[in-house]
């Protein structure tokens, strides 16, 4: 077997190798670097594929076809090494429309001297065969395009290259090992091209694409070993841009160097690009407690969470070290998560206990105790005071019934409500108020000062009453009162036998309201 066709089997045999890599790249097509890899492995599969046939051909005709082929993937290698050097190593917000149109000119320079030679033959001047390896070579005299090509490439290689140092000496130890392995892979890729187009070195065969045969297995090493596309910063970027809750990282002095999408609103007093380096102090101006948080950690404090309102919103604030290689803190890593909604919530349960405990023990309609409340407050307090002085009331309105029947039912709850309003306002204090259903009233006085003051006091509140009608519209209604006291210190302290010395009491009153005006009728 000659020469040509063991290096053509050679290359055959890697170009499965491609094939590999191509399908790593499509398994983890979810990460934009993949897919810039995933291109960079068709182009160089197009350069070693065209000149594995190259090697094999037999006339200038067959092998410029064959270089042709080459030139679909040679023109791009250069930029797609670039824009995976910037997804690689953080950098792709740089990858702008306008950035990747001005890289595009390169490419899109080599394909159209390339194909267009034939015209002008400034890319390629002239092609002869060589047979002094024993296979018939092509002899390429090389043109000024060609020349132009090769700056540009070289370019991009060197931009590249400069990126990945700059990225290695700021690296961890794990990342610098990625970043080896890359610089490694791209000097395979990108010099031996460089030593074939120079002449550096004098070889009969072009050796660029068996240096992407080697660059392809520092790939799949850092694939296999490191994993090179699932564990790159835009991946990781990517997973710390997704948490929901704001992350902050700060150096041990408190300057800002990191933060997630989440925490934006946090910063809204300045641009993005002014945040990184800056102090907590500046940065969070605005939300104080958190500045002080932030600025009173210490070793001490490894793991701290504490709830904070910023503003308008509740957070948990959970702070944690960033610990270095010798595991010595060199960040700190604060973490907000917000519980708005929680804390909302809860507010609306204490609210709506509290709704349910003000129902529980007060009338809807006129906003005074309910019954319910009333007796249990009133026996619990007979059977704690030993005291003498207090007394019962129990009260409800004359004529309700023909103010309903007349007016309607809105109007008498209406009255209630101006009943109730006028008896809080003017009876003597300290008193318990509530009613017990329909026109009934009843209260409790815990201390009155004699018997005929307080029954003095209960007269001029019958007064407020005559003097202040109710009126609605153009109706006026005298609300009438029928009133029965029983007092401690002479009817004792049994709740159920004051009530009925006060019902028994209210109904004579009752009577005689009435009869006072049926005599004025007459």
């Amino acid at each position: 077997m000659s020469y040509n066709f063991i290096l053509s089997s050679i290359l055959f045999l890697f170009i499965f190798c491609f094939m590999i890599l191509l399908y790593y790249a499509w398994q983890n097509r979810e990460s934009p670097i993949s897919i810039s890899y995933g291109l960079g492995v068709i182009a160089a599969f197009f350069y070693t594929f065209g000149y594995a046939f190259q090697l094999l051909s037999t006339t200038i005709d067959q092998m410029m076809f064959w270089i042709h082929i080459q030139y679909i993937g040679i023109p791009f290698a250069p930029i797609i090494w670039v824009i995976m050097i910037l997804q690689f190593t953080g950098n792709e917000r740089f990858l702008t429309k306008k950035t990747i149109a001005l890289l595009s000119i390169g490419p899109l320079y080599t394909l159209s001297a390339h194909f267009t030679n034939e015209w002008h033959h400034l890319f390629y001047k002239s092609a002869a065969l060589d047979f002094s390896q024993g296979f018939p070579l092509i002899i390429l005299d090389r043109g000024p395009l060609f020349y132009i090509h090769i700056g540009y490439v070289y370019s991009y290689h060197l931009v590249g290259i400069a990126i990945l140092v700059y990225f290695y000496f700021k690296s961890n130890k794990e990342r610098k090992k990625q970043a080896a392995l890359m610089l490694i892979g791209s000097l395979f890729v990108f010099g031996f091209p460089f030593i074939h187009s120079m002449g550096a070195i004098k070889v009969p065969i072009d050796i660029s694409p068996f240096g992407l045969v080697f660059s392809s297995l520092f790939y799949l090493w850092g694939i296999y070993q490191f994993n090179l596309l699932k564990l790159s910063p835009l991946a990781m970027k990517k997973v710390f841009e997704s948490i929901n809750d704001a992350v902050i990282i700060f150096d041990i002095d408190n300057n800002l160097k990191i933060y997630n999408k989440s925490a934006n609103r946090l910063f809204e007093q300045l641009p993005n690009k002014k945040l990184i380096g800056n102090s907590a102090a500046k940065v969070l101006s605005h939300f104080p407690p958190l500045v002080q948080f932030i600025e009173r950690k210490s070793e001490i404090d490894s793991l701290t969470t504490q709830s904070m309102q910023l503003r308008e919103k509740y957070y948990n604030v959970h702070f944690s070290f960033v610990n270095g290689n010798n595991n010595k803190p060199i960040g700190k890593m604060f973490i907000l998560h917000d519980i708005t909604e929680s804390i909302k919530y809860e507010e609306s349960l204490r609210e709506q206990s509290k709704q349910y405990e003000y129902l529980a023990h007060h009338d809807i309609l006129t906003g005074l105790y309910n019954r319910t409340y009333f007796e249990e407050e009133v026996k619990r307090k007979l059977a704690q005071s030993r005291k003498k002085d207090a007394a019962l009331m129990l009260c409800d309105l004359n004529f309700f019934k023909e103010i309903n029947d007349v007016y309607g039912h809105l109007t008498g709850d209406n009255v209630l409500v101006f009943t109730a309003k006028c008896w809080r306002e003017n009876l003597p204090n300290p008193h318990i108020l509530a009613r017990l259903g329909g026109d009934e009233f009843i209260m409790f006085f815990e201390q009155i000062e004699s018997k005929e003051k307080f029954i003095k006091q209960i007269n001029e509140v019958r007064y407020v009453f005559q003097e202040n009608l109710y009126k609605q519209d153009d109706i006026e209604i005298e609300v009438v009162p029928s009133i029965g006291v029983a007092f401690i210190e002479e009817d004792g302290m049994d709740y159920e036998f004051l009530y009925h010395t006060c019902d028994t009491r209210m109904y004579e009153d009752k009577k005689n309201i009435k009869e006072q005006y049926l005599m004025k009728k007459v």
